[in-house]
């Protein structure tokens, strides 16, 4: 298809060959209609579609975000509870969602098999255009009134209790109050994801108000990426939505923000378990360029690097470095119409507001009057084209990720070429680049003559989620006094019809497309590797198509480590990168990286085996990527970072010690989740008590400590760094690469620039450490007003290769997708649940996040296993586990990660025969041995062995049930 074609009722308004990213772009037009199509076309089998909405909420009631929950509960040709969550477990889709984005909603789907593809995008469309609506998907996703066990009225519903998680948050809090200062006439100053205090505001009425009018041709764009004939794209979208629309304009375009004369100033506050005087946060927001002009934009994001891209950059060293903060970092939202640029700031004083913007005005006027170094703007430079030359698909499928660079610049009247191609637009940049003084120019446009800025500072209160909780509280005794009897009968009576729609039996077959066992592909993909020898180690290599990119693993095994020396080896990966080494210091370093290197990374593996999960092969490795054209540079590092880490400039490891201790401490406040879970399996198998040691809520307190007493232990920490980097990298290597063939021929023949001739010491056997440690069911109190909840049983020496294996993975997804989903999210409104079977930690776990409950969710898991056990789910529940299996066993791998891939499952014993006949088990497993298996084990003795974790706020321990909670110790989390 070329620009002008016509095909059936839609005409080919834009052709354009993309080389750097292998593709054809097709932009269509469906003639009778008006709707828009953007199709990217290439050989890539992972296909995915996208339909995205322009949405533009006024207020922070959550209406694009609930209405995004409800139009994927039923629609006209699937009208049953909830199509979504069901097609995800009918289908071998490797990628299901939908995201509300701050004036968009899209609804992504992709798969590997074209006949599942068009299943999902036709669910989709009939949710998306004929969505059912209904009173009780409004009740279920959004928010409702119900009576507690106290006879209390209480509001719940999955995107209330999502929003109560989410702003748990200070950061979000943070970014949210930027926004509403930066914008605050236009859609960008409301949480488009709803205050919670907001979304009780809410109605069904305004939800089908808000679909009417927003959910039209106009406002939307079709997204096809991959393999599949675009004419097939056309037919589908013509035969079952096109032909039954009529034409319809509307002006879609979000408004500008007026701008301001004077900037804006606000002081707030965020809740926090301590109020010590380093923990205020400090944000500063410039609104900038339109998205439609894209070399400012890009000029911006190289502006970014430069000022704040490391440690060493001017902007980030000076902010560091005044002692007025402990992490500064800045971020350019480049998805809306106009672009604002933040600067956050954390871990700062009560008084060091005023100081914080005087510095940086300050440094930015030094910056303008000095110059800016060509090498850091060509490292810069560097950074972003290999950015966009790199194939991803680690969080977002490839294609999808092209969309948020195209699709969104597209749908604001830009040229979605424009967010795809690579040389021209970098060639061009390069040129402006070289006139005088460019960059010096924005900023002094952009940043220092702009007033149109906002600065937020957010002051800890411990007081304030026990002040919201009450004021909650309040506001529904207040309502309860109102009520009538029959106002109380009502919200009783809709509660039980609620219950009856969630507990309805529907026979999905009849309704819902599924996906045959049949069909499912008899194996699957092995990423193969070449092994040869060279000077003192070994290269594995995986020939693959990387768009001209290098990634390289330098792995060694690790030698015997006692369990006081796991948590430094956790501290020694996290600072290699950051220290000085090949006669560089740390800001040599940095910058190096920065000009030669695609990033790059210091990190270990305890590899537990297949079939004996006590059997670890634990190594640590140096992990890089580059353009092949720096491919020389990318193993110097490597060799540098291998034998010349310098550990004696102290303030630099005591500065980030400092930012090491104030992350950790952040990820327990906001993602408590994966601490509840690895304390949960503490002791279940060596690597789970290794994995806690290392990274759990341990190392968390280790790392507090080391910080607060640096000065006095600064000898014996600067010892046990270099004790330990003599001890664990000088064993023998073996370097895993991905590429194309021809570059690594160019590599071998310079024989990887001498990483591997260096002398190599010989490593004692592994011998797993002892460890006395052991989880116990324990409370641990946060700010925040949901819960995270985990419960794990021990499995002891279960291995991948045990049939019981397949079936408890299987077992794991209908307990996941059909028992706890309807339990946790449907009825208990919390955002999310699922369960795992993990035989490294030697667990079975259940989950839930955003939780509105405890006592409610515990009991949930253990009738979750019961209802397994006896055998309380049907073969439909079995066929869809299996297809869940299958997708996880086939979530397609990026390019730079395949070669790692298949050098750590030869590692760990995972070799394709042992896949393939765990593959088999899963296709083959029956009713009778999921039943066999979850009753063996999981015996009362086991249950009783279960340890219960929950982090959550200190209300909601005291308002569940004391029996409960008195069972285990309840303290704060930090």
């Amino acid at each position: 298809m070329k620009a002008g074609d016509t095909y059936r009722n839609f005409i080919i308004k834009s052709s354009q060959d993309l080389p750097e990213i292998e593709s054809k772009l097709l932009e269509a037009e469906h003639k009778p209609s008006g709707a828009s199509i953007m199709m990217i076309v290439n050989d890539d089998d992972e296909n995915v579609f996208n339909i995205c909405f322009r949405t533009c909420p006024q207020t922070s009631n959550g209406v694009a975000h609930v209405l995004e929950h409800m139009v994927l509960c039923g629609s006209e040709n699937y009208p049953i509870r909830d199509p979504f969550f069901s097609m995800t477990r009918r289908s071998l889709n490797t990628f299901m969602n939908a995201f509300t984005g701050a004036d968009f909603t899209c609804y992504p789907a992709s798969s590997q098999i074209p006949e599942d593809f068009y299943n999902l995008l036709s669910v989709y469309i009939d949710a998306v255009f004929h969505p059912l609506l209904t009173e009780s998907s409004f009740l279920q996703e959004g928010w409702r009134y119900e009576f507690n066990s106290e006879g209390q009225l209480t509001y719940t519903g999955i995107v209330f209790n999502e929003m109560k998680g989410a702003m748990m948050s200070g950061e979000a809090r943070l970014h949210e109050a930027l926004n509403s200062a930066l914008f605050p006439s236009v859609t960008y100053g409301v949480n488009s994801g709803g205050d919670p205090r907001e979304i009780t505001t809410l109605t069904q009425e305004t939800i089908k108000n808000f679909h009417q009018n927003q959910y039209t041709l106009s406002r939307c764009l079709f997204y096809f990426y991959g393999n599949i004939k675009p004419s097939r794209h056309l037919d589908f979208l013509e035969e079952k939505l096109l032909r039954h629309i009529k034409s319809e304009k509307q002006s879609v375009s979000v408004p500008l923000q007026k701008r301001f004369k004077d900037p804006v100033r606000n002081i707030l506050k965020y809740p926090c378990d301590s109020c010590d005087e380093d923990k205020v946060l400090f944000g500063l927001s410039w609104l900038t360029c339109s998205i439609l002009e894209q070399q400012d934009l890009l000029a911006l994001h190289v502006l970014e690097l430069v000022l704040m891209g490391t440690d060493a950059a001017p902007l980030k060293s000076r902010l560091l470095k005044s002692g007025l903060c402990k992490q500064a970092d800045m971020s350019i939202d480049s998805e809306i119409r106009e672009i604002p640029v933040t600067l956050i700031c954390k871990g700062c004083s009560h008084n060091s507001a005023q100081k914080l913007e005087s510095l940086i005005f300050a440094c930015l006027e030094e910056i303008l009057r000095e110059g800016i170094p060509y090498n850091l703007i060509e490292g810069a430079l560097h950074q972003l084209e290999l950015s966009r030359k790199e194939i991803t698909g680690y969080s977002l499928p490839y294609g999808l990720s092209l969309f948020f660079r195209s699709g969104l610049l597209k749908q604001h009247g830009g040229h979605a070429a424009d967010g795809l191609r690579i040389h021209t637009l970098f060639a061009d940049l390069r040129g402006k680049l070289r006139q005088p003084e460019y960059l010096e120019k924005l900023i002094k446009k952009y940043f220092l003559d702009n007033p149109h800025f906002a600065r937020v500072i957010l002051l800890p209160d411990t007081d304030l989620i026990n002040l919201e909780n009450q004021e909650e509280k309040m506001l529904l005794e207040r309502i309860q006094g109102k009520l009538t009897e029959e106002n109380r009968q009502e919200i009783i009576h809709t509660a039980k019809l609620l219950e009856a729609y969630q507990n309805q039996s529907e026979d999905l077959d009849k309704i819902l497309p599924n996906f045959s066992l049949d069909k499912v592909p008899s194996s699957g993909k092995e990423f193969n590797l070449i092994k040869q020898s060279f000077g003192n180690g070994e290269v594995f290599y995986h020939d693959c198509f990387t768009n001209d990119l290098l990634f390289a693993d330098l792995v060694m095994d690790l030698p015997p480590l006692s369990p006081e020396e796991l948590p430094w080896l956790r501290l020694l990966v996290f600072l290699m990168l950051q220290l000085g080494c090949g006669g560089r210091n740390y800001r040599d370093n940095l910058e190096f990286l920065l000009e030669h290197t695609g990033g790059m990374d210091v990190s270990y593996e305890f590899s537990p085996h297949a079939n004996n999960y006590n059997i670890l092969s634990p190594s640590v490795s140096i992990r890089g990527k580059s353009l092949s054209a720096k491919s020389s540079k990318l193993f110097q590092m490597i060799g540098d970072v291998l034998t010349s880490i310098d550990f004696t400039d102290i303030s630099r490891i005591k500065e980030l010690l400092i930012q090491h201790s104030e992350a950790l401490t952040n990820s327990v406040r906001n993602s408590p989740m994966g601490y509840a879970i690895s304390i949960a399996c503490l002791g279940k198998s060596i690597s789970s008590s290794m994995s806690y040691l290392a990274s759990g809520l341990s190392y968390v307190e280790y790392i507090r400590d080391l910080t607060n007493h640096f000065d006095s232990r600064v000898d014996e920490i600067v010892n046990k760094l270099e004790t330990l980097y003599q001890k664990c990298f000088f064993g023998k290597r073996q370097l895993v690469i991905s590429g194309s063939a021809a570059n690594y021929q160019h590599l071998a023949q310079d024989n990887f620039y001498g990483v591997l001739d260096s002398a190599v010491k010989s490593v004692a056997p592994w011998v797993n450490p002892d460890s006395n440690t052991s989880g116990m069911s324990q409370g641990l109190i946060i700010p925040a007003r949901a819960a995270f909840n985990a419960l794990a049983f021990p499995i002891g020496h279960l291995s991948y290769d045990d049939p019981c294996a397949a079936a408890l993975t299987v077992a794991a997804e209908i307990l996941d997708n059909v028992i706890l989903h309807k339990k946790i999210r449907e009825h208990g409104g919390a955002y999310g649940s699922g369960a795992s079977l993990n035989l490294g930690r030697g667990s079975f776990y259940c989950y839930s996040y955003r939780d509105p409950e405890i006592h409610e969710s515990y009991l949930a898991f253990l009738q979750g296993i019961k209802e397994i056990s006896e055998g309380r789910f049907t073969q439909e529940d079995i066929h869809e586990g299996v297809l869940g299996v299958i997708q996880n066993l086939d979530s397609p791998i990026a390019p730079g990660a395949r070669a790692s891939t298949g050098y750590y499952r030869l590692k760990c014993g995972r070799i394709p025969s042992v896949r393939q006949a765990f593959r088999r088990s899963v296709l083959n497993i029956n009713k009778d041995q999921i039943v066999d298996s979850v009753r063996k084990y999981f015996e009362e003795a086991v249950i009783q062995k279960a340890t219960f974790v929950t982090f959550a706020g200190e209300e909601m321990f005291r308002n569940n049930p004391s029996e409960f909670i008195d069972r285990f110790p309840v303290r704060p989390a930090l």
